[in-house]
């Protein structure tokens, strides 16, 4: 007989309970009566937590070796030397010529002087990876400057657009997290204040926002959830184990440091209740300043004398315990796949057990998560806007000439952005297997040289002045234009039979 107790509802049928789903997850027995979930929308959530969030990935960055190495091999394996443009506009002399400028404007892309373009993107990818988001401002130069094209870019951390600043603008528009939006939901503009608010200046300004068209600024973040407005640290999910863990293992090192200048003590067997009293060292009565207990300072592995009746007791050494090494490795997975995609072996630097085929299926998982955030990130966010204020800057300062730009910049604008080709893993093997690829039309020369971040057309003009600088330096020598091993075959008569 069915002794359960349904809930019936208006109808009269039986309702499933709370404690008994058809998902076991969305139960609300012992093992979950303590399982906040709670329904918030993807600002409720983050906008409560933000600022603890960034401050903590911050100072983890600066204190935790773990999260450091993290960060790091996410932003290196990201950017490598540069995420580099070509343009790829029909007109032969548009292109070289804008390709031309763009190496020379690279050098004189920050605002701040520091660094050229692709170090602005090592920085763009960092802020984003450890504070979850960054600004970046478009600030355009006046032919004064001296600039190759009058154009340079800003970064600005996520403290410029004060999150806590909701509210109704001037114009109508809402404002929420600092970002204006329009009636259709677009961004329209940014408010930031002047300065950091929360760093060091002579007179800090940090009451008074001003609006900056969202036309002049590019917000690099990763949207998680539809309708997301602000950005998320990768660390978030690794922040609280990578900080206990870090304490247990200082607490760990301490310990070993504390206990290492002592080997052992001397054991007594007391016949009296005064034999306690007397400096084993001397044999002379303890001095009552010292409330009774001996005091010796012996250097590390020092051996004291005892007296008579006194034995030595070691100390049992290291026990830290065995499966101390697991449980250290443990900790570092999960450190690892809370910052994901980082695959433990570059966290931890422990290659241990891992032959060559492991190594090519875990960094080409690796790869993979890194080519999307490459591509929907940071040459969609941040490339490609630069490249199109670049190019207005550009034309309209008369640095590029492009006839009918104004009606045509679809055309004008075309590009790529091609990330530093990854390493092979197998040098012989990975190329051989690219020769067979390209010889049966499986892939093409130009895509496999844009794989490894060059241009087909730039390597064939260094291949022919190569070439042509070997055939002048033979000249110049006296040698034959080719090497013998080399030498081009020649036409030949018919022999007669």
């Amino acid at each position: 007989m069915d002794k359960r107790i349904y809930i019936l509802d208006r109808y009269g049928k039986p309702m499933m309970s709370a404690s008994n789903t058809p998902y076991e997850s969305a139960g609300t027995g012992r093992r979950a009566v303590n399982w906040y979930a709670p329904g918030s929308g993807p600002n409720a959530t983050l906008g409560a937590s933000l600022t603890t969030l960034r401050n903590r990935s911050r100072a983890a960055f600066r204190n935790n070796p773990w999260i450091k190495r993290g960060l790091n091999s996410l932003t290196a394996n990201e950017i490598g030397t540069g995420i580099t443009p070509r343009s790829r506009v029909d007109d032969d002399a548009v292109r070289r010529a804008a390709n031309a400028l763009w190496e020379i404007s690279a050098d004189e892309f920050d605002a701040d002087g520091v660094l050229d373009a692709y170090g602005l993107q090592t920085m763009a990818s960092q802020n984003r990876n450890q504070a979850g988001e960054v600004f970046i401002r478009r600030r355009p130069r006046l032919p004064i400057d001296g600039l190759a094209v009058p154009l340079q870019v800003q970064i600005l951390e996520a403290e410029f657009v004060p999150e806590e600043m909701n509210q109704v603008a001037p114009n109508g528009n809402v404002i929420r997290n600092g970002i204006e939006f329009d009636r259709l939901g677009r961004r329209a503009a940014y408010w930031m204040y002047r300065q950091h608010p929360a760093d060091n200046q002579v007179v800090p300004d940090t009451a008074t926002t001003f609006r900056i068209p969202a036309s002049e600024v590019i917000h690099h973040f990763l949207p998680i959830r539809p309708g997301q407005i602000r950005g998320e640290p990768v660390t978030a999910q690794a922040l609280l184990k990578a900080h206990t863990f870090d304490s247990y293992d200082d607490a760990e090192l301490v310990r070993k440091q504390t206990r290492a200048p002592f080997t052992g003590f001397l054991k007594k067997s007391y016949e009296g209740q005064d034999d306690w009293q007397f400096d084993p060292m001397t044999g002379e009565p303890i001095d009552e300043d010292h409330d009774g207990m001996p005091m010796a300072n012996v250097e590390a592995g020092t051996w004291l004398s005892g007296l008579p009746g006194e034995e030595p007791v070691l100390f049992n050494g290291d026990d830290t315990g065995d499966g101390y090494a697991d449980f250290m490795r443990q900790q570092l997975l999960g450190i690892a796949a809370g910052i994901g995609p980082i695959p433990y072996e570059l966290l931890s630097g422990d290659w241990k057990g891992v032959n060559d085929r492991l190594v090519r299926a875990i960094m080409q998982e690796f790869r993979r998560q890194i080519e999307a955030w490459q591509d929907q990130l940071m040459i969609y966010q941040v490339c490609r806007t630069w490249w199109h204020w670049w190019m207005d800057a550009a034309v309209y300062s008369g640095a590029l000439q492009a006839t009918g730009y104004a009606a045509k910049k679809t055309e004008y604008r075309r590009h790529e952005w091609r990330p530093q080709g990854w390493q092979y893993l197998h040098p012989e093997q990975d190329v051989n297997a690219k020769s067979k690829a390209i010889d049966k039309n499986l892939t093409s020369t130009e895509a496999e040289v844009a794989k490894a971040g060059y241009d087909v057309e730039d390597i064939i003009d260094q291949n022919i002045r190569t070439e042509l600088l070997m055939v002048e330096k033979r000249r110049k020598a006296g040698l034959p234009d080719y090497p013998q091993s080399s030498a081009k075959p020649q036409a030949t008569e018919p022999t007669q039979g």
